[in-house]
């Protein structure tokens, strides 16, 4: 009796132990999975600040557009893995004047429009990060303004639209960037009678912070 009673305590020690050695492994091999993909991949956010120069070109003989050096802020985020790729989205608002000219008439057009940049970014080559992306315009408006009231110009910004850029890390926060962003299609304008289409792009050069 006293002898299958010890069997039996043998028997429920040795299943303990083993169930408590096979959860602990399990633990350890999900915790080097965890730890693997932290070490794969990574997140990043930042916000950045650059000077806009636009460039116009209306399909019309007798309305003339003229840019102003403009700005954009945006806030951006990466989602980065093997320290030499990443998926970048952008938050960004431009602002940008335009002098508008037609005959002896002449006015700025104050243009605007919320921008999303989704890019693949390269990180391979020291310092350096290479971008190249489409460019989505949710918020587009371009106005200016007479004496009484506010006219539509329309936007200069067209719904979709591509990006390509370079940027170079100055330190591990501090980033230089520069982009060129273009249209796959015109834009519909209007200025003082005239109805005509325009194509547009953008060239950037700012700073940013990265977190």
């Amino acid at each position: 009796m006293r002898k299958r009673l010890f069997c039996r305590i043998l028997i429920c020690l040795a299943l303990v132990t083993a169930f408590t050695m096979e959860a602990e492994a399990q633990n350890n091999f999900y915790y080097d999975i965890a730890n693997s993909s932290r070490q794969k991949s990574s997140a990043e956010m930042g916000i950045s600040l650059a000077g806009v120069y636009m460039f116009t070109s209306p399909e019309s003989t007798d309305v003339a557009l003229n840019p102003r050096i403009g700005i954009r802020g945006a806030l951006s985020m990466s989602i980065c893995w093997q320290k030499k790729y990443a998926l970048q989205f952008d938050l960004a608002y431009l602002h940008n004047k335009v002098e508008a000219k037609r005959g002896e008439t002449e006015y700025d057009v104050k243009s605007g429009a919320m921008e999303i940049p989704v890019m693949f970014s390269y990180r391979g080559i020291g310092p350096l990060r290479l971008n190249a992306g489409l460019v989505f315009s949710v918020v587009g408006t371009g106005r200016y303004d007479l004496a009484s009231e506010r006219i539509e110009f329309g936007s200069l910004r067209p719904l979709m639209g591509y990006t390509v850029g370079v940027g170079v890390n100055l330190t591990q926060h501090l980033l230089i960037e520069s982009r060129f962003t273009g249209g796959f299609k015109k834009t519909m304008n209007y200025f003082e009678g005239a109805e005509f289409y325009t194509r547009s792009s953008w060239l950037t050069l700012g700073i940013g912070y990265m977190f």
